[in-house]
């Protein structure tokens, strides 16, 4: 049975990354003017800080000054860092667009020989994303573009090579780090074959090649011994925790993993050692910390991603209204100049004109129309592929993990964790369920613009069968039930859709309130008295200042961390609004939140 393979060494392989480019740099700068080395090690004191304030000032005067002087190179080394920063941050929105603006620079330079840079940078940025695919597609494609005849920047890729490799296919890893440890060898890079070396004692790990892992370990530690300074400590102490495996001591190898700085990299480590020991039970709690911080991460970095995203188009909004304002300077310039020039056929001009500008503002109408409702479908697809790959794959990675626990017949499980097993399975498979139901709910709602309203329907009984179903989803808060409607008090509507948009509003106030009560109240809207309202109270976290509409808008989420997937709200607005009513958010009450529906009598 095999809980999780060994995971990419992300950190490891961007400090990889970052040490192996400024040792080439840092000997042509040797020969360079003082300045030079004194920018380069300004940008490599601010890597490994959070003032991203200064590192991007220190890669913007490296690179000024390499450009001043002609130095392409160097340059474009100067856009790697600030690209590599970015990732070890978790800015990936971030950094693929500046790999785009790096390449436009390239071509504007007609800078051919660097282009396997960018390359090479998609790659990294793809495989650390989990796109093992098309990282790898990259980085067959930078060996294409790479001069050959600079081994430093072919080791690096192969060595990149083997890292996505390295899960699924050890064999094919171990191979591209060959290539790799050879053209080290040939080049005499003590420091670089010293990295090579200790991973390679990783890659025999994951392939359970234990006289491999021996080997490497020797000649690993007999470098240690001979470079002194030369010697890099980059996969020390992933090495120790090899060695030990191999030697069966499993307790020291647990103790040397809390030792990680990447949790990622200590449970996936743990999993495998624990596996490998034969206690399975501890294989289990380590596979499910390390799918928590996984999935952990996940957020933090769709979170970037979706600002990301939104900050680009409000950017191409600005531009698009600077460009209109340029065109309607343009076009009453033109009016203006045009009857001067024409005095004679003036009355010509003026219908033609009249004409003109008639046709040209319904076609602008039109396209504005059309560019909108585009811009909105690019929109919605864009956040829905996102919001899919999270909240379905993280049930879904759930329910494929535990599977393969409960399915292996020499797994030993008690009673209660195959209990807790089958009811996460289950969960996460309703999760699935409700998803693709709220999904094909709003797109059929989407496609209405009236809803039938036939069901006469009392008030107060409806609201008390609604919040009788969450008597179990409510974790420990108090429900209560307040109406100053007689209970023979009845309306016209749609029972149905009321009922749902009714189980959306409660279900929020359950999601966010983790302690406190959630009150279900019923009275006719004291500006309309042709309307009722339903209000749902809670004293939960309560929605910030500015995200008082935004709430209402498809796939917005005030909290990344909680399922769902942001239709909810736009859904329930939507269809209340078909009915003749609206769901709106009372901005005056400040214990927490309240949404109020408002429904017509009739």
């Amino acid at each position: 049975m095999k809980l999780a393979n060994l995971g990419r060494l992300a950190t490891v392989t961007l400090l990889l990354t970052l040490v192996l480019m400024p040792l080439q740099l840092v000997a042509k700068t040797q020969k360079d003017d003082t300045l030079s080395v004194r920018l380069l090690n300004d940008v490599r004191k601010y890597f490994n800080s959070n003032d991203e304030g200064a590192f991007y000032i220190a890669t913007e005067r490296y690179r000024d000054h390499h450009l001043k002087n002609n130095k392409l190179p160097e340059y474009y080394s100067g856009w790697t860092f600030e690209v590599l920063y970015d990732v070890n941050h978790n800015h990936f929105y971030r950094a693929l667009r500046k790999t785009t603006l790096m390449q436009n620079d390239m071509r504007k330079r007609k800078a051919e020989d660097e282009y396997y840079q960018v390359t090479h940078l998609r790659g990294i940025i793809y495989s650390l994303r989990g796109n093992m695919e098309l990282a790898h597609q990259y980085f067959e494609r930078a060996l294409e573009e790479v001069d050959h005849s600079q081994p430093a920047k072919l080791s690096s890729i192969y060595m990149d090579l083997a890292n996505i490799d390295m899960d699924t296919k050890p064999a094919d890893a171990m191979k591209h780090l060959e290539c790799a440890i050879s053209i080290i060898k040939a080049k005499s890079g003590t420091y670089e074959y010293s990295d090579a070396i200790g991973f390679k004692t990783i890659v025999a790990f994951a392939m359970r090649d234990w006289k491999t892992v021996n080997q490497a370990y020797q000649e690993y530690m007999k470098l240690k011994e001979t470079l002194g300074n030369n010697f890099s400590t980059t996969y020390y102490q992933y090495v120790m925790i090899c060695k030990k495996t191999a030697d069966r001591q499993y307790e020291k190898a647990i103790q040397l993993t809390n030792l990680l700085t990447n949790s990622t990299d200590q449970y996936k480590f743990q999993t495998e050692i624990y596996e490998l020991a034969g206690d399975l039970h501890k294989a289990f709690e380590a596979q499910k910390r390390y799918m928590a911080v996984k999935d952990s991460v996940n957020n933090v970095i769709m979170s970037e991603e979706l600002i990301g995203s939104a900050n680009d188009m409000a950017q191409m909004e600005n531009e698009r209204n600077a460009c209109e304002e340029r065109n309607e300077r343009f076009m009453w310039t033109m009016i203006a100049i045009f009857p001067v020039a024409c005095l004679v056929p003036f009355a010509m001009c003026q219908y033609n004109k009249r004409k003109f500008t008639k046709k040209l503002q319904q076609q602008n109408k039109e396209l504005k129309i059309a560019r909108d409702k585009a811009k909105e479908s690019e929109r919605m697809k864009i956040n829905f592929i996102k919001n899919m790959s999270h909240e379905v794959r993280t049930p879904l990675n759930i329910i494929s993990g535990f599977a393969q626990v409960i399915s292996d017949p020499e797994t030993e499980l008690g009673t209660e964790e195959r209990t807790e097993i089958a009811n996460r399975i289950t969960s996460s498979a309703q999760n699935i369920v409700n998803i693709i139901n709220e999904i094909l709910d709003i797109s059929g709602k989407e496609s209405i613009r009236y809803i039938d309203k036939n069901d006469t329907v009392s008030c107060n009984e409806l609201a008390k069968q609604v919040l009788k179903k969450f008597e179990e989803e409510a974790q420990g808060n108090e429900l209560h039930f307040e109406s100053s409607l007689k209970d023979s008090y009845k309306i016209k509507t749609n029972a149905e859709e009321t009922e749902k948009i009714l189980h959306h509003l409660i279900h929020n106030a359950c999601k966010f309130t983790s302690h406190g009560c959630i009150t279900l109240s019923c009275h006719i809207d004291e500006m309309e008295d042709n309307m009722i309202c339903f209000s749902v109270t809670d004293t939960g976290k309560g929605i910030k200042e500015g995200e008082e509409e935004k709430i209402f808008e498809h796939f917005y989420k005030v909290d990344a961390y909680k399922e769902g997937v942001g239709l909810g709200l736009p859904l329930a607005r939507r269809v209340a609004r078909q009915m003749g009513g609206d769901v709106v958010l009372d901005s005056t009450y400040q214990e927490g939140s309240r949404f109020i529906l408002r429904l017509p009598k009739v």
